[in-house]
């Protein structure tokens, strides 16, 4: 009897309901579209999102909500799915169709206060996101000087600032070097810096700064000051905001270099220029 008893007392507690969890919901962002969506998806990593909207429209936006672009797409399109940071599958039912695509984003960077190398006027801007630590962008600085002397008058080289938390000496490089700008040398530091990339410390920069025949107290003087580091702030939000993860990181008139190449470089840097020379044309 007592067993049995035991039996019953256990088949009522395992039946008894489990205790559910307290679960939340907090809206962190609203997005507020121009028309009615049909589909709102992200890429993996959910630094992006995309929007198929019922008027046949994809809207991209960063993940903080801001519209990064929007264009007009076949209304045959049923769903999109995103394959990678610049590839949608695009699903047609009616056409028993499954389109690979490839998303090219035209950013708008700021290159207002940034040293650059070329002709002020040109009229395509490479901007290179990058970090005075990073082995990878010491080995593409010849190339980008290259396309500088390649497209004399057509082509500006702008530099970004964008030093990694993990190179510990990657900041101070960073401000030195646009301390070395206000003597009309940020050039010559730059080209030091990255002939030492490997071997940066706080006493190896200001040997270097000597090196290039800055006035050291003026140095000294510039690099504290809260300009530069508002510059280098800048230019980390705003590659955070179009994508930059890593460094180097290399714009086109705001386009992605992909193939960072002298081919690769002259084939999106004369499409470019075709493009702009189109848009000149009179209609």
């Amino acid at each position: 009897m007592r067993i049995l008893s035991l039996l019953v007392l256990g088949l009522i507690v395992c039946s008894s309901p489990v205790a559910a969890g307290v679960v939340k919901l907090q809206e962190l962002k609203i997005l507020q579209l121009e028309t009615t969506p049909r589909q709102v998806v992200s890429t993996s990593d959910g630094r992006r999102l995309y929007v198929l909207t019922e008027d046949s429209q994809i809207m991209i936006y960063s993940l903080g909500g801001e519209l990064q672009g929007k264009l007009a797409v076949d209304p045959a399109i049923d769903s999109i799915t995103p394959l990678g940071p610049q590839h949608l599958l695009l699903q047609k039912n009616a056409k028993k169709q499954a389109v690979v695509a490839m998303l090219e984003i035209s950013q708008q960077i700021d290159i207002s206060g940034s040293p650059y190398l070329g002709d002020e006027a040109a009229p395509i801007s490479i901007a290179v996101y990058d970090d005075f630590e990073c082995p990878y962008c010491a080995k593409t600085v010849p190339l980008l000087k290259q396309m500088v002397a390649k497209y004399p008058g057509q082509v500006k080289l702008v530099f970004k600032n964008f030093p990694l938390n993990s190179h510990r000496n990657a900041r101070n490089a960073a401000l030195t070097a646009l301390a070395a700008d206000r003597q009309g040398k940020f050039w010559d530091m730059h080209d030091l810096l990255y002939e030492n990339y490997n071997r940066l410390n706080p006493k190896k920069i200001d040997a270097l700064a000597t090196q290039a025949g800055l006035d050291l107290e003026q140095l000294k003087q510039d690099r504290v000051d809260p300009q530069l580091n508002a510059l280098i702030n800048r230019d980390i939000n705003e590659g955070t905001a179009i994508g930059v993860r890593g460094t180097p990181t290399i714009f086109v008139n705001g386009r992605l270099l992909q193939e960072r190449s002298l081919a690769g470089f002259s084939r999106l840097v004369e499409d470019e220029l075709a493009r702009l020379e189109q848009k000149a044309e009179p209609q």
